[in-house]
């Protein structure tokens, strides 16, 4: 990886792309894989007599290393997969339509042996977090081990769309590709020039980036690509010559996304080699890079049929300027959303769908709190303005401040547990009910960046809090607070010793 982003994976990418940072945490996985944990009733599987418990080693005698193999391997009709039950060898043969799914749910992570980035990138993420061990206010041990994982995996790339940079593809890597057409791919480019990038990312062969995208083009493999810019670095006259040496690769670069560096009080100002101190983009210098790549747009809006802009500028220069969100059909499919490409607008337009199923009146008056970033705080208020419009029904926006990675970081999904609990416990009316970004949790929804589980948050806080991620989760909430409320057991003996 080589910096903050919404997907980890030499994700490297504006603040507001990172409001997905870490849900999406890299685990480490076992050595073997194909242990299958759930079989779908009535499912192919189930019929054929797979269980719980089973080793799937091959199918149609190809070794199954990762759910890249199993994906690839498992389209064919005609299937004789080879398993092991108690360390016994067996064989079964299985027929079903192209598209049916076998229904198998295995038990591991998806790709053993992951592989770990072996580039020094100045804007690498792990310089944006804490020393492992160092001590940290209230935690023993820092951050969890996991978050300390730099992965360049192409199979994670094709599979949840982290970045990779190329670097690290063996001979082997490229026939594998070749072999199953893993597309497409998302790759960190940064820069075209091979001079400059060989200085951000100081890896192997990080100059030959379009030689590589070229490879990949040969092999009938699209791309969607990241610029992620750095003061008076890589952006200015490199911008312009990134942006069009990779619209001549098209239609092998499906798009680009350029997002300002995100940095924490960890690496911010950090200097390395001859390249000057790591910082923040200005409101003037976010100013001048959204009508730089404007240019651009307009350009390729009107050469593309569908008329997309084919570069696409991250959510945070809007947010840093000012400048008002571009409309829905400028996103298209939204290819980059979790890069932070669209993300705002998608949920405005999320939001203004499901608004219709806000109660229009609570029985009783209510009160509820919806937590959020600082960045996000103007979009969650229009959002709450239009839930104060039911009658007995208040509504507080509180945005935390991140005193953990620096005032600086502005985006929920690096927000610690122990930021918002001391937030929301210094707040004397949080109400019936707190909602939270879903975002600020790991990949099961059972801790936050700090180590900090939603058992113990909810512990705690001593008020109804729920995790949600989206419009209609929030809607959801808030319209259970119109259904009666339910006396506990404990609450009716309370009641009982009172009366007496």
């Amino acid at each position: 990886m080589c910096n903050f982003g919404a997907r980890e994976g030499c994700q490297a990418t504006a603040m507001v792309a990172l409001t997905c940072l870490f849900s999406k945490e890299i685990i480490p996985m076992p050595k073997m894989y194909g242990w299958v944990r759930e079989v779908v009733p009535e499912s192919p599987a189930d019929l054929a007599g797979l269980q719980p418990g089973d080793l799937i080693r091959t199918i149609n005698g190809n070794l199954i290393r990762d759910l890249v193999d199993y994906r690839f391997y498992v389209a064919d009709e005609e299937l004789t997969l080879g398993f092991e039950r108690q360390l016994t060898h067996h064989e079964v043969r299985i027929t079903k339509s192209s598209d049916e799914n076998l229904g198998v749910l295995f038990g591991e992570e998806p790709a053993p042996f992951i592989r770990q980035c072996a580039n020094k990138c100045v804007f690498c993420f792990i310089k944006g977090l804490p020393e492992r061990f160092a001590p940290q206010p209230g935690l023993a041990h820092g951050m969890r081990s996991s978050l300390y994982i730099k992965d360049d995996d192409y199979r994670y790339s094709f599979l949840f769309g982290n970045f990779i940079t190329l670097t690290n593809l063996k001979e082997h890597d490229w026939q594998r590709l070749d072999e199953q057409k893993l597309t497409p791919l998302y790759v960190s480019v940064h820069t075209t020039d091979p001079d400059l990038r060989r200085k951000l990312v100081d890896g192997p062969r990080a100059g030959d980036i379009i030689d590589h995208i070229k490879r990949l083009g040969e092999m009938h493999i699209t791309c969607h690509t990241q610029l992620v810019l750095c003061p008076t670095i890589n952006d200015g006259e490199h911008l312009d010559q990134s942006i069009r040496e990779l619209a001549a690769l098209r239609p092998i670069v499906e798009s680009i996304s350029v997002v300002p560096v995100g940095l924490t009080k960890y690496n911010n100002m950090i200097k390395t080699g001859e390249l000057p101190p790591l910082r923040h983009y200005t409101r003037q210098e976010a100013d001048a890079i959204i009508a730089q790549v404007e240019l651009h747009q307009r350009r390729f809006a009107a050469e593309e049929p569908d008329m997309y802009p084919f570069v696409y500028l991250s959510d945070e220069w809007y947010y840093i300027t000012g400048h008002e969100f571009p409309p829905a059909q400028h996103y298209g499919s939204y290819s980059q959303i979790e890069n932070g490409v669209g993300m705002t607008r998608f949920l405005i337009e999320q939001w203004n769908r499901s608004k219709r199923r806000l109660p229009a009146a609570m029985p009783e008056t209510r009160r509820v709190t919806l937590v959020t970033s600082v960045m996000a705080y103007p979009v969650i208020e229009q959002f709450a303005a239009d839930i104060r419009q039911a009658e007995r029904l208040e509504v507080q926006v509180l945005p935390i401040v991140n005193t953990f990675f620096g005032a600086e970081v502005t985006v929920a999904g690096l927000l610690c547990g122990q930021d918002v609990l001391t937030a929301l416990q210094e707040n004397s009316n949080l109400g019936d009910l707190v909602l939270l970004p879903r975002v600020m949790l790991d990949n099961e929804g059972t801790r936050f960046l700090d180590d900090v589980t939603v058992e113990e948050f909810k512990q705690r806080l001593h008020v109804r809090a729920e995790f949600v991620r989206n419009a209609q989760e929030t809607i959801d909430a808030i319209r259970s607070l119109a259904s009666p409320v339910r006396e506990t057991a404990a609450t009716k003996v309370a009641l009982r010793i009172q009366a007496r």
